[in-house]
């Protein structure tokens, strides 16, 4: 064998390794789930925390305080050329909630596009946002609303995903976003209708108070794509066994189209 073909070779071997060894959404899901309730100034919050910036490539980490207790928001930039598109989920979870479809589910996407955007760029310019903060109380969603009120960044539009990893995944058009950017949301619906028109039902079913509002109330153009009909959400019972590999797959397929703008 000649230099040349053994190192071919050798290149194939690699990739194949890494691919073979690359994590999955729902094992990232599986890893950040042992953290339990991510609730703010937690043990857990403070370990997931370090999780999400382990798994990234030196993120931007926006910390603030609220009523003394420290809030991070985590930013994932990959520059490119234009447009500008925002992904963004929730990592915290409400007090004595493990939350691993509410946030957790949103995180493992993240962070598997992140894995993904990290080897093959898109041509587009991309921006994973970890919102801290959302899960307080009554979604007081406060890593949303610092984003916001701060943000000089001109996107062409932000999706902000939730719960979208459980068993019985059906996400219906939010009524907020279609008010507000109804060609948008449309667009964004075509999409997942075309990989799992199961899933993506063109109807409005809920308006629902998540990290899209203080976005839009700031003027960006945000859209939520969540499954409200999730029961055990806020509850001792969003567990890892209520998630679907399956659901978080063809959620990552959805989110891949529209990163590498195949629409």
């Amino acid at each position: 064998m000649g230099k040349h073909q053994l190192l071919k070779y050798c290149l194939i071997l690699s990739f194949l390794f890494t691919c073979l060894n690359a994590k999955e959404p729902y094992d990232y899901l599986v890893e950040f789930s042992k953290f339990g309730c991510r609730a703010i100034g937690t043990d857990g919050h403070r370990n997931a925390l370090k999780y999400i910036i382990k798994n990234l490539k030196n993120p931007e980490i926006d910390s603030f305080t609220v009523d003394g207790i420290w809030l991070y928001n985590i930013y994932q930039k990959f520059p490119s050329g234009e447009p500008l598109i925002g992904i963004g989920a929730h990592w915290d979870s409400d007090r004595n909630c493990p939350g691993v479809n509410d946030g957790g589910s949103g995180v493992a996407l993240l962070l598997k596009l992140a894995d993904t955007l990290t080897k093959n760029p898109s041509d587009a310019s991309i921006h994973l946002l970890f919102f801290d903060g959302e899960d307080v109380e009554r979604a007081e969603l406060y890593g949303s609303t610092h984003f916001a009120s701060k943000c000089l960044d001109r996107y062409s539009f932000i999706i902000i995903i939730d719960m979208v990893g459980d068993k019985n995944l059906q996400i219906y058009k939010e009524g907020h976003s279609t008010k507000f950017f109804p060609a948008l949301t449309d667009s964004i619906w075509q999409i997942g209708m075309e990989i799992a028109p199961h899933i993506f039902i063109p109807v409005v079913k809920y308006y629902i108070i998540d990290d899209h509002i203080p976005l839009i109330k700031y003027g960006l153009r945000a859209i939520n794509i969540i499954d409200f009909d999730y029961q055990y959400w806020d509850t001792v019972f969003d567990t890892l066994d209520k998630c679907s590999k399956e659901s978080l797959d063809i959620m990552y397929k959805f989110l891949l189209k529209i990163v590498y703008r195949e629409y």
